[in-house]
């Protein structure tokens, strides 16, 4: 009887302990996003600066951006069905992009997007990009700071409830 109860009490510790591993990933993945989203704005700099490429010549050039990427397909997507860009763009955030704060700023680039010249539309991207920047900095420092706080609350709780359980 006493192995079972300590075997629960090490499977509690170690669940908790995964739980903030997962919670730490999280926020990884989270920074991973943004700092695509920064690759994928300095893609579209230089894409439109050199080629002044439509949009859905633009999504589909972009590359190296594998977590933005259905966005990007589900706005092709949209668009081909009709719809103008700002909405086809909205859409495609809204079904893949879970974060309220990254949905909020994704919708300020569909929205701002293709609205002007080539020159306009390089600015409106070295803001956007700027924007994404800075987020994506405050990203990782979060990651930096929580990362060793989530394992250590993960474990603790785990060890809590072993505790009580043995």
């Amino acid at each position: 009887m006493n192995i079972l109860r300590l075997s629960g009490g090490l499977f509690l510790v170690i669940c908790g302990f995964l739980g903030g591993v997962f919670m730490t990933e999280r926020l990884k993945a989270r920074a991973s996003f943004m700092g695509q989203y920064v690759r994928f704005l300095t893609q579209a700099q230089a894409i439109i600066g050199y080629t002044a490429a439509e949009a859905d010549e633009l999504f589909s050039s972009v590359r190296g951006v594998p977590m933005l990427r259905p966005v990007l397909e589900g706005t092709k997507r949209e668009m081909k069905k009709g719809e103008k860009l700002d909405t086809a763009w909205k859409r495609s955030v809204d079904s893949n992009v879970y974060s309220s704060e990254d949905r909020k700023l994704l919708y300020y680039f569909g929205e701002t997007f293709g609205t002007s010249n080539v020159e306009g539309e390089l600015s409106k991207l070295a803001l956007h990009r700027d924007s994404a920047e800075r987020m994506y900095s405050e990203y990782l420092e979060e990651v930096r700071v929580k990362k060793k706080l989530y394992k250590t609350v993960g474990f603790f709780c785990g060890a809590l409830a072993a505790a009580l359980l043995v």
